[in-house]
């Protein structure tokens, strides 16, 4: 049987040292969850890398999500909008007006309706990043796609500048943030209720480098982060990628990288997220939505898939 000094090697550890569970960022509440999140898949591949999508609506598409077998994405052109399709069928749902919505209260000094990304969903909860004047939020609707109800905006307190979503930890009730920059080093731990910020801060290890932005991420099922980086006209020259990165939660030990493939500077990755659904009559996990910014016309989009080696342990 795998020791827990074992375990602990796997992320970084000497097996000499010793680590308390409260040391560590975002622990499961087991010892048994918490040995299997220091396992990690050996290798990711793109399973699926999407058609080409040149439609209206999928201009200046931002984040990505799969639940109630529909497909949800947000979009910053011509209006805020959250589109919603049939998984098997791709057939439109709705498209949804965000413009309109009542603001925060008590109110913020400087809001407005001004820029949606990243999309999480559980079960009928949906939540949104935004950011505007007044620093980052979360806007949150209740319904299935086919529905849906303004429940409230959730502002996220942080004392280093504006922070935008990157995951939830929807059983301890906590909001994974990163700063709104070039590059991040460090994660921010956030009340999903109130978005305080917890002072809780895990630096990464490394960080990411690459001169992108967090554009979005999620919590995998094995209590790992990962965070999807890109910007327009950055990608990596010899090879023609873009990354979604993965780390440890408890301590922000870098696991592994998934390479998205960007064939030109102008392709940006933009969100992603975890469903484990079957497409194109694979098996597919993480799905990632890749930005084409067309000069002179509308955005183009691309929504990859992607598999491992272990799935169980993503």
């Amino acid at each position: 049987m795998i020791s827990y000094r074992e375990q602990l090697a796997k992320i970084g550890y000497s097996t000499s040292q010793s680590v308390l569970y409260r040391d560590f960022f975002l622990a499961p509440s087991s010892l048994r969850e918490i040995m299997r999140s220091m396992d990690f898949p050996n290798k990711f591949w793109e399973e699926i890398p999407g058609d080409e999508l040149d439609q209206n609506w999928t201009n200046e598409v931002q984040g990505c999500a799969f639940a109630h077998n529909r497909w949800f994405f947000t979009s910053n052109a011509e209006g805020k909008r959250l589109h919603v399709f049939d998984g098997p069928t791709g057939q439109k749902i709705k498209s949804w007006s965000l413009d309109n919505l009542p603001p925060p209260e008590p109110p913020l000094p400087g809001f407005s309706i001004y820029h949606v990304g990243a999309i999480i969903i559980n079960g009928n909860q949906i939540y949104i990043d935004h950011w505007c004047d007044a620093g980052g939020q979360i806007l949150v609707f209740e319904g299935d796609g086919a529905t849906l109800n303004f429940s409230k905006w959730i502002p996220l307190k942080n004392p280093n500048g504006r922070v935008g979503m990157i995951a939830i930890d929807f059983t301890n009730r906590r909001v994974i943030t990163s700063l709104g920059k070039i590059n991040i080093d460090q994660v921010y731990l956030h009340d999903l209720d109130t978005g305080e910020f917890l002072n809780k801060t895990l630096t990464l290890n490394p960080g990411i480098t690459d001169g992108c932005y967090a554009q979005g991420g999620f919590l995998s099922p094995n209590n790992h982060l990962y965070i999807s980086s890109g910007q327009g006209g950055i990608l990596d020259s010899s090879k023609g990628y873009q990354y979604i990165y993965c780390y440890s939660l408890l301590n922000g030990k870098l696991m592994n990288s998934i390479p998205v493939r960007s064939a030109a500077g102008r392709q940006e990755l933009q969100g992603c997220c975890y469903a484990n659904i079957t497409r194109e009559g694979k098996n597919v996990f993480i799905h990632a939505v890749l930005l084409e910014n067309e000069p002179g016309a509308k955005d183009d989009i691309f929504l990859k898939s992607f598999t491992a080696d272990l799935p169980e342990l993503i």
